[in-house]
């Protein structure tokens, strides 16, 4: 039987970028997802800066370049009349955002690490470990739903929010965070590219909109939990009431001259409540979404998982060969990220519009507002003691 170096239980945005950096490592690498490609898998696609400099790093820019058109497009936020907009600090030389869909991001990883020599293991689940995750008994491998053991020194689990992995070594949800609202969504095609990814905040309801690849746009409805509830008629008749009460950001010309090309997604409120996991033990570790959620209101997902694919990849070819400081590191990162996205993840109130007419007023402030969405400033840097003092005191 061949014994892999890693096996990578799920293949999409985390998974395939961990078996790419593995095997960019020169590690052996087989990764099983029970999907194939390329599928669909609810997102808010947003890519920054730090992530399309990492793609691009990897030659998975390339691959999706190759086979899609994608818009790039400045970072846009009118929350309650403030108005606050621009691009980012370059990072590898890139100064805008990107929204692929799924289908085409996933796709072009996967192409990418098994043009790499990664062994790709499609419409396959995995049902079992091999190994309790302990000391005594550390994982060396996964079993298949058609009995096949595959084994590997290193068993990773990016298998998303109800990971099988993390199941399997019974791994606990810690530190829970809930947000205040859910969304529908779905793909359009006719609607102009107007080069921005917006968000159109108010007390209680959001319209998001950004170009995604090949002529596509998203068109995300966010409204309290009860607004994703009820039949598939009602959530529609919802959806296209909410777009039509924003024609500042897609106006009735243009909708009545688009062609609405997905089904509606439904992203309930209890879909988008955060945790973490112990993120690693002898022979495991976890990635991804598997490994610790954020709201998806700061769209950290795509880049949590590039980053940690990174760190992990490294790791075990000799920075950190038992990934001991693995959890550390992932918790230092998340600092303060974590409750961020949960404060974007509700609607605003009074101190919310004090902070959006400082961001709008002040150019630098608003950069930094723009840039912590691409992990180059924290939250508490975006605001800082001396901003807050000023902006409420004006008040």
């Amino acid at each position: 039987m061949k014994e892999f170096d890693a096996v990578v239980v799920g293949a999409r945005c985390a998974g395939s970028t961990l078996a790419l950096e593995l095997a960019r490592a020169g590690m052996d690498v087989a990764m099983i997802d029970r999907d194939t490609f390329p599928s669909d898998t609810i997102s808010t696609h947003l890519i920054f800066p730090n992530t399309l400099a990492r793609f691009d790093e990897l030659g998975v820019l390339d691959t999706l370049l190759a086979a899609h058109e994608l818009p790039l497009l400045g970072f846009r936020i009118i929350a309650l009349g403030n108005d606050v907009a621009g691009g980012f600090t370059p990072v590898g030389g890139f100064d805008r955002a990107a929204a692929p869909r799924r289908e085409a991001l996933d796709e072009a990883i996967v192409k990418t690490a098994l043009a790499a020599g990664v062994e790709g293991r499609f419409g396959e689940q995995v049902v079992e470990l091999i190994g309790a995750g302990t000391e005594e008994d550390p994982v060396t491998g996964v079993v298949l739903a058609s009995g096949e053991e595959i084994r590997a020194k290193w068993v990773f689990g990016a298998d998303g929010r109800a990971s099988t992995v993390a199941a399997k070594l019974g791994l606990e949800k810690t530190r829970r965070l809930a947000g205040g609202v859910s969304y529908l969504m779905a793909y359009w095609r006719g609607l102009r590219d107007d080069s921005w990814a917006t968000s159109n905040i108010r007390r209680d309801e959001i319209l998001s909109r950004w170009a995604g690849e090949d002529g596509t746009t998203l068109l995300c409805a966010w409204g309290d939990p009860e607004f994703t509830r009820g039949s598939a008629e009602e959530r529609m008749e919802r959806y296209l009431a909410l777009l039509r009460r924003f024609p500042e950001t897609v106006t009735a010309a243009e909708l009545e001259g688009a062609e609405m090309i997905s089904d509606l997604i439904v992203a309930p409120e209890s879909l988008m409540r955060g945790y973490f996991r112990t993120a690693a033990g002898p022979g495991w570790a976890l990635v991804g979404d598997a490994c610790h959620f954020k709201h998806p209101g700061t769209a950290q997902g795509i880049a949590d998982a590039a980053e940690q694919a990174r760190y992990l990849a490294t790791g075990i070819a000799g920075a950190d060969p038992q990934l001991q400081g693995y959890e550390a590191w992932r918790d230092d990162r998340a600092a303060e990220h974590y409750e961020w996205s949960y404060a974007w993840g509700r609607f605003p109130d009074d101190n919310s519009e004090v902070l959006f007419k400082g961001w709008a007023a002040e150019p630098d402030a608003g950069q930094d507002l723009r840039d912590s969405f691409s992990r180059q400033v924290r939250p508490s840097q975006v605001m800082s003691k001396e901003r807050l003092g000023r902006w409420f005191a004006a008040v």
